[in-house]
């Protein structure tokens, strides 16, 4: 699996894999990501292997594996 497009709304990050499958987490989860302003958020780069998004500005990297944290609720686009 590889993302394809990141995508937030007000409280959510949503990833968007090449599956055709979108999965978000509260930005609660991300202190960094939550408390950025929504123009930062936005300034991210897609890792080369697809596997993860990094923010320069914030030092903010997540990985694809972290969103299937069964430990946490996942979240679902509403589409």
């Amino acid at each position: 699996m590889k993302i394809t497009k990141v995508w937030f709304d007000e409280t959510n990050i949503y990833l968007v894999l090449d599956s055709g499958h979108t999965i978000g987490n509260p930005l609660a989860w991300f202190k960094r990501l939550e408390n950025a302003p929504a123009d930062q958020r936005l300034r991210f780069e897609i890792g080369p292997l697809g596997d993860s998004v990094h923010w320069e500005e914030l030092d903010e990297d997540l990985s694809l594996e972290s969103f299937f944290d069964f430990k946490r609720e996942l979240n679902y686009a509403k589409i």
